[in-house]
């Protein structure tokens, strides 16, 4: 699991270490597609748009204003 490469210049507790650990077996998903990744849901919370009743150019008594 472990190759020799990372073993060389190091003590045996250091070995054995790295053997149990795995420290060795990383590697990186950066731009890599990952099996079970696409489940999920996003929470947005939207900002509210209010629209004035009361004190409108024209008066309150007309139609409301669209609002996008």
């Amino acid at each position: 699991m472990v190759p020799e490469s990372e073993l060389e210049g190091k003590t045996p507790e250091e070995q054995e270490m790295l053997k149990t650990m795995g420290f060795c077996g990383f590697d990186t998903t950066k731009g890599k597609k990952v099996e079970g990744n696409d489940v999920g849901e996003v929470h947005v919370i939207l900002k509210r748009k209010y629209r004035q009743y009361m004190n409108r150019k024209g008066g309150f008594n007309r139609p409301l204003d669209f609002v996008a």
